[in-house]
């Protein structure tokens, strides 16, 4: 199957946005949209606040244009009788106002009439406007810096000037049309980013379905999708490349331990129905291969029981100060009789060395490693058990001179059921990869490479001891 990606076809084809696409989209313009409606609400508060206040600042002027032309019918007269308030009366209905004169006493002296008022709104091409009247807007009328009486203008209730009104009407336009604006760009925005965000998880889900039912090479290509998205991606990538490996070896476990069984299993058969119709007789030999028939069956089911406990081996490790000396010297007194009979040599090159580790995963480790050697060293051959101690490790290395290992062959020798081009049938390809999971629940490393004067050499590394570790 090839790879998923988030823009690739089956990706394009879907719909543009996935469900959670749609939320993730909604969500955004809802929070946009508030936000856009407090600045439009605070703008148009703002504005009315403004727009208020400019018309406080004209309707003060006029109370005080209306007092200075009251003022001077005052001076051309003398004083308040027969004075001609026209003009003031026309500053005030040029605003639409009613205008009341009072002297320095209080005493009314002149108050247009509504009529009036129509009149001089119409000589200034003007409409009368029949309204409410809001609070009245005083002035004093002053001349040769003396009071001599006040002026009150009262402005209809709910009337604007005309440019105060253009202003208003301008303020609110482009507010609505700004918010329109830019919801448009946050939807735009939001479906931007939630497809940037949904596609690459839609990519995943697919790619899961696909794992899921069992469809091989299922990979995810998500170079371009966010970081968080892209780090999910890779950690599917091999994710799926461990479960198809895990697979694998599974199938590649039956196959082999069917076959390991198969040749075994034919054998006893044979044998037992022939002794069994009398066509062989239960002689010595005849005894002696159905055992090491049997023998061969047992030390498949311990290798498989050994490599079942080896992959939980690390809940079963006891760390301590271990003397790899005393342990590999014990292994190769255990393993020089089969070394003897195979007229094999067995060296050993101990200096001191103290590990980490545990002692019993110790000896079953260089165990497996000298039984491996003994399987491949041809008769007249050596097999060297050689212990070091390196800065921060302990060294244990295992060297036979035997026909060493293909080089095809040696980034596998560790896997389980591996089994080389040269093996020919020899073990169950299970001992390595129980010694690699050992190694590695003690905290080390296991190496395998050929010795340039002929002959396999695996390298065990255990971290020594320290104070901490000592404590723990």
């Amino acid at each position: 199957m090839p790879a998923i990606g988030w823009d690739s076809p089956a990706m394009t084809r879907r719909a543009p946005l996935s469900p959670l696409g749609l939320r993730l989209a909604a969500a955004f313009v809802v929070v946009a949209v508030a936000a856009l409606s407090v600045l439009a609400a605070l703008m148009v508060v703002g504005a009315r606040s403004g727009v208020s206040d400019l018309v406080a600042d004209v309707h003060a002027e006029d109370a005080r244009a209306a007092a200075v032309a009251a003022a001077q019918a005052y001076e051309r007269t003398g004083g308040w009788s027969g004075a001609d308030l026209a003009p003031a009366v026309a500053i005030a209905a040029r605003g639409q106002a009613t205008l009341t004169v009072r002297d320095i006493n209080g005493r009314l002296l002149s108050a247009s009439t509504d009529e009036l008022a129509e009149m001089m709104l119409r000589m200034h091409g003007v409409q009368f406007v029949d309204t409410d009247r809001g609070e009245p807007v005083h002035a004093d009328v002053v001349v040769d810096d003396a009071r001599v009486g006040t002026i009150e203008l009262r402005f209809p209730d709910s009337h604007l000037p005309t440019p105060e009104r253009q202003i208003r009407s301008v303020l609110f336009r482009n507010v609505l049309l700004g918010a329109l604006l830019a919801v448009a760009v946050a939807v735009a925005v939001a479906v931007f980013v939630a497809r940037r965000v949904t596609r690459p998880i839609v990519a995943l889900t697919a790619a899961v379905e696909g794992v899921g039912a069992g469809e091989p090479g299922v990979r995810v290509e998500l170079s371009d999708a966010p970081g968080e998205l892209r780090t999910l991606a890779a950690t599917f990538n091999r994710m799926a490349a461990a479960v198809e490996q895990e697979d694998h070896l599974r199938r590649q476990l039956v196959a082999d331990v069917a076959h390991e069984l198969r040749t075994p299993l034919t054998i006893l058969r044979g044998t037992t129905e022939a002794l069994v119709d009398g066509v062989a007789e239960p002689d010595d030999g005849t005894m002696q291969s159905l055992h090491e028939e049997v023998l061969r069956l047992a030390h498949l089911v311990d290798d498989l029981h050994t490599l079942a406990t080896a992959d939980a081996a690390n809940l079963h490790v006891r760390l301590e100060p271990v003397d790899l000396v005393r342990v590999v010297a014990s292994v190769a007194e255990l393993a020089r009789a089969a070394a003897d009979a195979a007229d094999i040599e067995l060296r050993t090159e101990l200096e001191p060395a103290l590990a980490l580790a545990d002692a019993e995963r110790v000896k079953q480790i260089v165990s497996t490693l000298v039984g491996n050697a003994l399987v491949y060293t041809p008769t007249g051959g050596t097999i060297t058990l050689h212990t070091a101690a390196e800065t921060g490790a302990a060294v244990i290395t295992v060297s036979d001179s035997g026909p060493g290992i293909e080089p095809v062959d040696l980034p596998h020798v560790f896997e389980r059921f591996y089994r080389g081009t040269t093996a020919q049938g020899i073990g169950s390809g299970i001992g390595l990869a129980v010694a690699h999971e050992l190694v590695a629940a003690l905290g080390g490393d296991i190496s395998a490479a050929n010795d340039p004067d002929r002959g396999a050499v695996f390298t065990v590394r255990i971290p020594v001891p320290n104070p901490e570790a000592r404590d723990h």
